[in-house]
């Protein structure tokens, strides 16, 4: 499969209805919890992850992952290059 970085909201707010039609308590969701929600929604407007990414030099096949440690240091962005995937990193 592929990998990639996305750049996205380190928080976020949802807010939104229950099935009866009440409005729900808005929730602030912070750090990977931020993330996964983002990601979910992406899923329910049929957004994918490969149409995020700033451009093709962020996505690699997963395979490439095992050999991360010949990868030139600025490579695809500083900030990717010392984040593994599923962490969060404020470095661009």
């Amino acid at each position: 499969g592929m990998r990639g970085w996305v750049e996205r909201p380190s928080e976020v707010v949802l807010s939104g209805w229950d099935s009866t039609g009440a409005e729900r308590e808005p929730r602030h969701l912070v750090g990977l919890a931020a993330r996964i929600a983002q990601h979910e929604f992406d899923h329910l407007d049929g957004v994918l992850f490969t149409q995020r990414v700033p451009s093709q030099n962020f996505l690699v096949p997963q395979a490439s992952f095992d050999a991360r440690d010949g990868w030139a240091r600025d490579w695809p962005s500083r900030g990717s290059y010392n984040t593994l995937l599923g962490e969060l990193c404020d470095e661009k």
